[in-house]
């Protein structure tokens, strides 16, 4: 089983297949590295895809300490696995917890990072970092929204193009 060490001594477990531009998928706190299945499958033949148990879930070390866990350490772990397989900038996909720590990945470690994917993402952090959250937030959203008319976003538009079989023309107007 392939395993890296993270700065703070922790083995974490890790799969890899494909091959081309890493993604890297981060499990929800009722999953593992298997819940991705899927989408290892399909993206791995295009993509060099990675995915991680973090800590607490064997096969990866499980430390005994409750000040080995936590939402920073989370984000460490992440920043780990990228560049212990030397695999910035990766696309970074996470589900709810994974999510959360993904994009604290982006807010401390943009080098590490192509692009995000945060699914499910809930707040999560320690009750006194709450006003610390919105303001890095803020502070990240605010620049894109003075710069585009679509708050930051390409326009994503439906017009003009054909409905998928079964869909009708209106759902997408």
């Amino acid at each position: 089983m392939p395993f890296l060490r993270t700065d703070d001594g922790v083995d974490l477990f890790y799969e890899e297949a494909g091959s081309g531009t890493p993604m890297v998928f981060v499990h929800e706190f009722a999953g593992d590295s298997r819940s991705w299945e899927m989408q290892m499958r399909f993206f791995s033949r295009r993509y060099r895809c990675v995915v991680f148990n973090a800590r607490g879930y064997p096969p990866s070390v499980v430390p005994n300490s409750a000040t080995s866990y936590s939402q920073d350490r989370a984000t460490d772990d992440i920043a780990a696995v990228i560049k212990g397989l030397n695999l910035a900038p990766a696309h970074v996909v996470g589900l709810s917890m994974g999510a959360f720590a993904t994009l604290h990945l982006g807010l401390r470690h943009p080098q590490l990072a192509r692009s995000l994917v945060a699914a499910g993402v809930g707040y999560g952090a320690a009750p006194g970092k709450r006003d610390q959250f919105r303001a890095e937030v803020d502070a990240t959203a605010n620049p894109r929204r003075s710069s585009s008319p679509a708050m930051g976003f390409p326009a994503v538009g439906f017009r003009g193009s054909r409905p998928a079989a079964g869909h009708r023309e209106d759902r997408w107007s």
